[in-house]
This record gives structure tokens, C-alpha cells and sequence, in this order.
């Protein structure tokens, strides 16, 4: 915020920085598209530089308003080029998301460009903007529904994820789940949802273990419950209200020529705003490292715009204080080192980590094994670290070892593999009702897996629970896979010819007893 306060700084070079950090991405988009460059994800054509598309987009998305402000310059045509560049990248991405965001930034960039509430509050032009509003809405639905259909399954899993999460809010309405807790808890209470024969059939086929909530609000409710809530709404709410402020500075302002400057940097800076909160409403924003770094520019953008303010005055008269400078470059110093120190060594102890679980996945397990007690000083934390930990120890079957690995997972996320390595090491050991009960929670919290009902429907076998087995092979044959397969056919097979063995056992005794 102080750079941009400061009058020798430059903001076209630095906007055009990001612009061509944006066309440089967009255009790996194009090549992957063309099959010039490989994809970070196998499941994906294009998805630039990460490996999730939605990342990429969402990122180009936010970069529009730099693209709009630098039109105005003499480099135009480049401009457009790489403005054209990115919308081509975001077609390719099929992110809905940053098709909003996109649309958003245009509108309000060029409302606040050209005044246009200033043109709304003119009573000449009622008739005009009533019949504006009501294209405006038309489109507005049109497009809606379009974009809705376009992924009608991920809209509906959506939609039972904000159902889910609401209900989550609303229990824990004060101090929330903890910070950083939102996988665990949320597909622990969709699990307990659904065990309990509350969900519907639809959302049942929409349900599946679940990251992030794709709402920065409800995310901020779920974790940190109605104080978490305020905090966001200040923090966004605050940004929105400036516009107010900057108006008032303008009144006041006495050089026009360094006004219409600052109004035209204040406007792309708000758009990206007023694009981020939107998108922060149907996705994941905050948890994405180049998207939020975006955010905090745009807004200390804003901030230093409103440099008529009175936190400015009392920033300016304590920056003059030698000794508070002094002072606060040994605090920043410090900070940054131990912070940096932690960095590293959780970056290093998170390659470490993932070169031992290539070293399994190859058979050396002993190589593997040394690595990992070096990193529980870093990882112990970390719910992967864990995981990968057990399943070392699950290749060179020491059973008990594995499971209190994964039971250690198991108190940092409720993701379906963990559970799944529990069971199978229960099941190993021979620990049947305890194999029987990770199922149980395996199956709820992805019911639509059809391989995690056969495991569970063996370990109603093996303990012994053979009215449960039954029942569940009956649903298992009536459940309907989203991508039919011959595995699913084959697990329905199975189903059947238990049913049938089942029925001949009690026919047989039936004939028996008579």
C-alpha cells in the first residue's frame, strides 16, 4: 500500500507486468489445447501452468480489469492481442466461474468509467433504464440457466455442499469448527447426513468427499462461526464502501489532470474486487495462492487511493519517527526469517515426503521408511504425511503400525482413502466390526462408489452380519452408476449370485425343516 501511495511509482509498467504474466498463461492454455505443451493434470486437456484448470481461470479472470485501463495506452493493439489472448484461454478452461468474474470486471469497470450511475439517477432517462434492467435481466437468466446446464451435476453438488455447510453454520453459529477444519468436519457431517436417511435420491448421486466449500462466506461461517462472518463482511464490505470515500476526495481534489489518473487505476482496482467477491461466492478464491495475491494488490490499490484519509495522516506522522522504523524494519526482519525458516522447512520435509511415496510405489520400502520419523517435526500436521507414512508400513505389512498411522490421518481429514487404508488394516488384523464400522463411514461419505460397497458388503460377510449383506447387495444392484462400466456390471453379478445362493440355503433348509 505504501509503494503505491508513493509518488515515483509507476503504475503502467507494473500493470503491464501482470498483463504479460497473464498472456504468457493463456497462451500455455492455447498450446496444451493444440497438444504443443502437456497438460498438469491427466484428467484435463488444458489447465496452464496448475494442475487444476479452475486455478488458471479464475486467475486470468481477475487480470481483465489490468487488460481494460491499459487499452487506454499507446501500446493498444498488444493489448488487445493478449486480452484476446486470455478470453480465448478461459474458453478452453470451461470454468464457469471466471466466465462471471469476466463479465462482472467489464461492467463495473466501465459503469465507474463512464458514470453511469450518475446516467441511472437522471430522471430523463427512466424509460431507458427501466427497459434496460429488464433486458438486462433477461440476458442475466438466459445466461444463468446456460451456464447452469452446462455442469448441471457439479451445480447440483454445489448445492448440496451449501445445504450441508449452512446446517453446519447454523449448529456452531458462535466460534465455528476451527480453522482449517472444514474437510474434516464437512464430510463427517455429510456422512452422518446421510446414514441417517436424510438425503434425497439426487443427492446421494451428487454426494463425494469434499475439499472446500466453493463459498469463501459459508467457508468463513462453517470455520469461524458468526465472528469469522464479520470479519469477511468488514474486510469486503470496507473495499465496497470506499468508492464513497473516493468520491468525497474527488470533490476536494484541486489538480483534475492527477484525479482523472488516480480514478481511472481506482476503477480497474475496484472491478477486480467487485469480480473477486463474486467468484469468492460460487468457488474456492482465498485458497488460491495467485488469486488472492491479485486480491491484496487490488487492494492496496484502493487504499492508497484514499489518501485523504485520516489513517493516512497518522501512518505519515509515524513513519517520520526514526526510532519506530528502525524499530519496525527489525520486526519485519525477524518475522521474516523465522517465517521463511518455516517455509523452507515445510517445502523441503513436502518433497522429502512425496520422493518416500515414490520410493514405495517402487518397491523400496526400506529407503522409504528411513525418510519419514525426519519429518514428523514439519509433517506432523499434515494428514499426507500420515497417509503416506502408513502405507509404507502397510507394504512391508506391519499392520499395527499402518493403523495408528492412518488413525493419526484420521484426527487431521475424514477424506475416503484414509478411511479406506483403516478398514483394510482392521481387516488384516483380523478386527472385523471395527473393519465394518470404517466402512460404514467409507460408503457415506461416497455413496455413489460402488467399490466401496462391495468392501463393505464382504466385511458384513466376514463378521458374520448376513441380513446386512443382503440389504446391501439389494441396493447395489439398484444403484445406478453415473459412467456405466463392466467393473459396476460385475460387482452387480457378484450381488446377484450371493442373492441367489442365499435364497437356495433357505429354500434348502425350508425343505429341510419339513
Amino acid at each position: 500500500m505504501a509503494i503505491f501511495k508513493s509518488r515515483g511509482f509507476k503504475f503502467r509498467p507494473f500493470l503491464a507486468g501482470v498483463a504479460g504474466i497473464a498472456t504468457i498463461e493463456s497462451l500455455i492454455c492455447i498450446l496444451q489445447f493444440f497438444g504443443l505443451s502437456k497438460s498438469e493434470n491427466k484428467f484435463f486437456t488444458v489447465t496452464g501452468s496448475w494442475n487444476n484448470p479452475n486455478v488458471t481461470a479464475i486467475f486470468l479472470a481477475l487480470t481483465v480489469p489490468v487488460f481494460l485501463h491499459l487499452f487506454q495506452t499507446r501500446y493498444r493493439k498488444l493489448i488487445v492481442a493478449g486480452f484476446l489472448s486470455i478470453l480465448t484461454a478461459m474458453l478452453l478452461l470451461k470454468c464457469r466461474t471466471a466466465f462471471i468474474g469476466t463479465i462482472l470486471s467489464v461492467l463495473v469497470f466501465y459503469s465507474l468509467e463512464y458514470k453511469l450511475t450518475d446516467w441511472i439517477k437522471n430522471k430523463k432517462n427512466s424509460t431507458t433504464v427501466k427497459a434496460v434492467f429488464i433486458i438486462a435481466l433477461m440476458i442475466g437468466f438466459a445466461l444463468s440457466s446456460r451456464l447452469y446446464n452446462a455442469k448441471k451435476d457439479s451445480a447440483d453438488g454445489r448445492k448440496l455442499i451449501w445445504k450441508i455447510a449452512a446446517m453446519m453454520a447454523a449448529e456452531k453459529p458462535l466460534t465455528g469448527y476451527g480453522y482449517g477444519y472444514f474437510e474434516k468436519e464437512y464430510n463427517l457431517y455429510q456422512a452422518s447426513y446421510i446414514q441417517k436417511g436424510k438425503a434425497t435420491t439426487e443427492e446421494l448421486s451428487n454426494a463425494g468427499p469434499v475439499i472446500m466449500p466453493h463459498n469463501e462466506i459459508l467457508q468463513n461461517a462453517v470455520e469461524g462461526g458468526s465472528i469469522g462472518l464479520v470479519i469477511i463482511s468488514l474486510f469486503f464490505g470496507s473495499l465496497f464502501f470506499s468508492i464513497k470515500q473516493k468520491n468525497n476526495t474527488n470533490l476536494n481534489d484541486l489538480n483534475p489532470e492527477i484525479d482523472l489518473q488516480s480514478n481511472r487505476i481506482f476503477n480497474l482496482a475496484f472491478a477486480g474486487i467487485a469480480s473477486f467477491t463474486v467468484m469468492s461466492m460460487v468457488n474456492s478464491t482465498m485458497q488460491i495462492v495467485p488469486v488472492m495475491c491479485l486480491c491484496i494488490l487490488y487492494s492496496a490499490i484502493i487504499c492508497s487511493a484514499l489518501d485523504r484519509s485520516q489513517f493516512f495522516r497518522i501512518l505519515s506522522v509515524i513513519e517520520k519517527s526514526k526510532t519506530f522504523s528502525n524499530l519496525s524494519i527489525i520486526g519485519i526482519l525477524i518475522i521474516s526469517f523465522y517465517l521463511s525458516y518455516l517455509i523452507f522447512g515445510m517445502a523441503q520435509a513436502d518433497m522429502q515426503n512425496k520422493k518416500s511415496r515414490i520410493l514405495k510405489e517402487t518397491g523400496q520400502n526400506e529407503r522409504a521408511l528411513k525418510t519419514m520419523p525426519y519429518l514428523e517435526k514439519w509433517l506432523k500436521k499434515d494428514p499426507n504425511y500420515w497417509k503416506n507414512y502408513g502405507a509404507i508400513y502397510f507394504e512391508k505389512q506391519s499392520y499395527r503400525k499402518a493403523l495408528n498411522c492412518f488413525q493419526k490421518a484420521q484426527a487431521l481429514s475424514s477424506l475416503p482413502d484414509i478411511y479406506l487404508g483403516t478398514g483394510i488394516c482392521h481387516e488384516k488384523l483380523k478386527q472385523y466390526p471395527q473393519a465394518v464400522q470404517q466402512y460404514e463411514i467409507l460408503t457415506a461419505l461416497y455413496p455413489i462408489k460402488f467399490s466401496y460397497r462391495m468392501r463393505l458388503l464382504k466385511a458384513y460377510l466376514k463378521n458374520k452380519e448376513t441380513d446386512k449383506a443382503i440389504a446391501l447387495a439389494h441396493e447395489i444392484i439398484q444403484l445406478q452408476p453415473k459412467i456405466p462400466s463392466e467393473k459396476v456390471n460385475q460387482y452387480k453379478k457378484i450381488c446377484l449370485i450371493l442373492l441367489q445362493n442365499v435364497e437356495k440355503q433357505n429354500y434348502q433348509l425350508n425343505h429341510t425343516e419339513n
